[in-house]
């Protein structure tokens, strides 16, 4: 469990971890004014009569000016959400006022981190659709070399191997949809890095074996071969 100082913790009211979104009951209790124990006992109440809650809430430990170490919790913003509905006991028309424009600033704080985290993940995209196009063009060209190949050793309809390539890698990474391959414009950043590398795997694998004169049909179950290992290894279709 990594140990963070609180002025890290309270440095963004809420703050990204890899691609999730998170805010923390101490900028939580900071903001509302509560009591910061009270907050902890209520979420660990929450979180033990609602598991469904468990993943929007992780206790984790932070270190104080004094270098004690003391508990809190980072919560998701449904987390955070669901903890306001349960907290928002506002006693008179004042504090009811107060207690929405506090809850306005997390929302606002959550949707402009939200705002980043997609413009940067959508520049992440592109930038491996280009790599992707360039590893397709590099595994077009050596299937061109292959079909060639497989003509020359008999084959009456070698041009059909760019389908049959394209078939078998998307069937190892489970992108069919009604037997048809998807689109790369619609396959998410993991599956666009698991089809660079399978077709970096199929072009790799086509000319070891071209070079070693092996049959075109044996080349094909090769890559088949090599394409399932690759599945299983990086356990797609796992949970």
């Amino acid at each position: 469990m990594q140990i963070v100082h609180k002025k890290e913790l309270e440095k963004e009211i809420v703050y990204t971890r890899g691609k999730a979104i998170f805010t923390n009951s101490l900028n939580f209790c900071a903001e509302f004014g509560f009591n910061h124990r009270d907050t902890l006992k209520k979420i660990r109440d929450l979180t033990a009569e609602y598991s469904a809650l468990k993943n929007d809430f992780k206790e984790s430990t932070f270190i104080n000016e004094r270098n004690r170490e003391y508990p809190y919790f980072e919560m998701t913003r449904d987390g955070y959400m669901f903890l306001v509905m349960q907290m928002s006991h506002a006693k008179n028309k004042d504090t009811a006022l107060l207690f929405v424009e506090k809850q306005t600033l997390f929302i606002q704080a959550f949707n402009k981190m939200e705002e980043a985290l997609l413009r940067q993940q959508n520049l992440e995209w592109k930038q491996t659709r280009v790599q992707s196009k360039q590893i397709r063009r590099v595994e077009t060209d050596v299937i061109k070399e292959f079909v060639e190949y497989a003509t020359e050793q008999g084959s009456k309809n070698a041009s059909m191997y760019y389908k049959h390539f394209t078939s078998v890698a998307y069937k190892a990474l489970q992108l069919m949809q009604h037997a048809k391959p998807k689109t790369r414009e619609m396959l998410d950043m993991m599956e666009l890095n698991q089809l660079m590398i399978a077709e970096d795997i199929l072009q790799r694998v086509i000319k070891k074996e071209m070079e070693a004169n092996t049959h075109y049909k044996d080349i094909y179950n090769e890559c088949k071969t090599a394409l399932e290992t690759f599945s299983k290894v990086a356990l797609i279709g796992s949970k």
